[in-house]
């Protein structure tokens, strides 16, 4: 069962455009800061704090991500909210403050929120194609986002 688990996220993946793949980073986050918050209502703080760290992940992943150089001023701020949402969600895992992680998911589903209504643009699909056309060998078919590996 786990196998066909694994091949079905990997074709998702594969076939999930750049775009789409950065609403699924920000519906996992939301997701896992959710259950975290149930962990502490259910007083488990192991839970609760592996599912922070992920949360945390995807965040870090998400900062990772942004270029500074070409997104500019937009790449900046984003870059110092994901690292106030990290801070505010490492008080949380420390102080089993569910109001930091309420915080943090109001900012992330405001994110969430914009990139859905602009990720399908023409003018966004435009410019995701020209990004993966010059990181693509000229002789290679287009390239989609790896897999992460299980764990």
């Amino acid at each position: 069962m786990q196998k066909a688990a694994h091949a079905y996220l990997q074709t998702q993946v594969t076939t999930t455009t750049q775009g789409e793949l950065l609403l699924l980073l920000y519906d996992g986050a939301i997701k896992f800061l959710n259950q975290a918050k149930e962990k502490i209502a259910e007083r488990d703080y192991a839970g609760k704090g592996i599912l922070i760290s992920k949360a945390l992940d995807i965040v870090n992943e998400l900062d990772a991500s942004l270029n500074l150089e070409k997104g500019g001023e937009l790449a900046e701020n984003l870059h110092k909210l994901y690292f106030y949402c990290s801070t505010r969600l490492l008080n949380a895992n420390l102080k089993m403050d569910v109001a930091f992680i309420d915080e943090v998911i109001k900012i992330l589903s405001g994110l969430r929120g914009a990139y859905g209504q602009i990720v399908n643009t023409p003018e966004a699909m435009a410019v995701g194609a020209s990004m993966a056309a010059s990181r693509a060998p000229a002789n290679a078919a287009p390239s989609r986002v790896p897999l992460p590996t299980a764990q």
